[in-house]
């Protein structure tokens, strides 16, 4: 989803978000006076295989009536400072009040988080602002509310061995989960951290196994009444009796 949206970053009017939304609900959405901040999370959400749980009304060109389906669904938050800094997740779409409400009658614009700076501010993707594409710093005294689509509520289908081929998976390619300032994010980094070091300590165990296995083939060379299998058995056995402990340092 954000990268879609990073990809109207710069555009003028009338854009592409203008055709492909007229190209669904009539010429009027084509014309570049036409407000676009909501048709461009829209298009972003058709395009980049959200529109299930970004748009669960259908299409909307109006931020009130999508603010409204986010509290339908009971993802609904207001815009405190509060609330900023603890739940607007990357991907949360947020709505601006240039009254400074927090009513969701009164929204007058919408963008989408791309990063909670973990101070009660969210930087943003906003079009038509400025009448433009273009990324922003909001906070509470501009923010109506905001609410997170449920990206990853799909995941509940997943069977324990395809969560684990996607949380191996996921490792390694960069992660940007948990910060000091980004701490509702930081238990899944930690999980990921855990991950890696578990996984070297799989592999040095696999390492050791072959070395083990090398030497009992060596001594048996030299002494044909050596039982091979019994004398790996009880090499394994000793190694499965070792507890490994991880260093933790959030409780």
């Amino acid at each position: 989803m954000l990268a879609q949206m990073a990809k109207a970053l710069g555009w003028g009017e009338p854009n592409q978000v203008h055709r492909w939304y007229g190209s669904r609900n009539g010429s009027y959405f084509t014309l570049g006076s036409t407000p676009w901040c909501q048709m461009t999370i829209t298009w972003a959400a058709y395009h980049s295989g959200n529109y299930k749980a970004v748009c669960p009304q259908g299409d909307r060109a109006y931020t009130v009536w999508h603010a409204e389906d986010g509290e339908q669904l009971g993802r609904w938050r207001s815009g405190t400072s509060e609330n900023i800094r603890r739940h607007a997740l990357p991907g949360a779409i947020v709505y601006m009040d240039w009254g400074g409400s927090n009513k969701i009658g009164a929204v007058d614009h919408v963008g989408i988080v791309e990063e909670n700076l973990g101070d009660g501010r969210v930087q943003t993707i906003e079009g038509n602002t400025a009448n433009t594409c273009k990324r922003r710093v909001r906070g509470a005294a501009d923010i109506a509310g905001f609410w997170n689509p449920a990206y990853e509520e799909e995941i509940e289908d997943m069977t324990s061995d395809a969560l684990y081929k996607a949380a191996w998976e996921q490792d390694r390619m960069p992660v940007p989960y948990g910060s000091d300032t980004n701490r509702e994010w930081k238990p899944r980094s930690v999980l990921v951290d855990h991950g890696v070091k578990l996984r070297e300590i799989l592999a040095a165990v696999e390492a050791q196994g072959a070395t083990i296995r090398e030497l009992v083939a060596v001594l048996a060379a030299r002494d044909e009444e050596i039982d091979v299998e019994a004398l790996v058995a009880r090499i394994e056995g000793a190694i499965a009796g070792i507890t490994v402990r991880l260093d933790v340092a959030d409780a």
